[in-house]
């Protein structure tokens, strides 16, 4: 019963401009590998869930504000599976649309930091064997999305994010791979 005093004391304190949340999360990689006789492009998706965090602060009266916040994430498919903290920095414009409804469009980077992943220091793709991979942790992300906040209370969000740095990039004795990635993203949140 304390413990339960506690917590609801503490979320009555916290200030406005707070939302936790959970969703969906698709991740798609993308492998370019090269040798000297043959080339080769190699796709897959992994779909998984991710809860997340994050703090609006207001910078302007009509509407802007920038958003930090931490999210984990977790993708799956088959024998492949990963789990990523991350930290994005979102700016955003709240267009009140409705009396209880606004349209909140989102734009950022994302800090990644990869803590588990199947294809640590391993070498995934069989066509490659010249070369000896090895799995980049960090990624840093750009994109942008958009919200739909409904009473201040409820927050439905739809956003993409592209990978600027490649999870793998090796090359060897005239063989490479090059890895890209996206994710896709849409969940729900609840407003403070």
């Amino acid at each position: 019963m304390i413990a339960l005093a506690a917590a609801a004391t503490a979320f009555a304190q916290f200030p406005s401009g707070l939302s936790v949340g959970a969703g969906y999360v698709s991740n798609t990689k993308k492998a370019e590998m090269k040798t000297p006789v043959s080339n080769s492009t190699e796709t897959s998706t992994l779909g998984g869930f991710y809860i997340n965090a994050d703090y609006n602060i207001p910078i302007a009266d009509f509407g802007l504000g920038v958003a930090p916040g931490i999210y984990f994430d977790y993708v799956t498919e088959d024998d492949s599976k990963e789990g990523n903290i991350g930290i994005p920095v979102n700016f955003n414009f709240s267009i009140p649309v409705a009396d209880i409804i606004k349209i909140v469009p989102y734009l950022g980077p994302t800090f990644q930091y990869g803590l588990f992943s199947k294809e640590d220091d391993k070498n995934v793709y069989k066509e490659s064997k010249e070369v000896d991979m090895k799995y980049n942790h960090f990624q840093l992300f750009l994109g942008g999305g958009v919200a739909v906040d409904i009473a201040d209370i409820v927050r439905i969000s739809f956003g993409y994010d592209f990978g600027l740095i490649k999870r793998i990039n090796e090359s060897e004795a005239g063989a490479s791979v090059k890895m890209t990635e996206k994710n896709l993203h849409f969940g729900v949140a609840y407003l403070f």
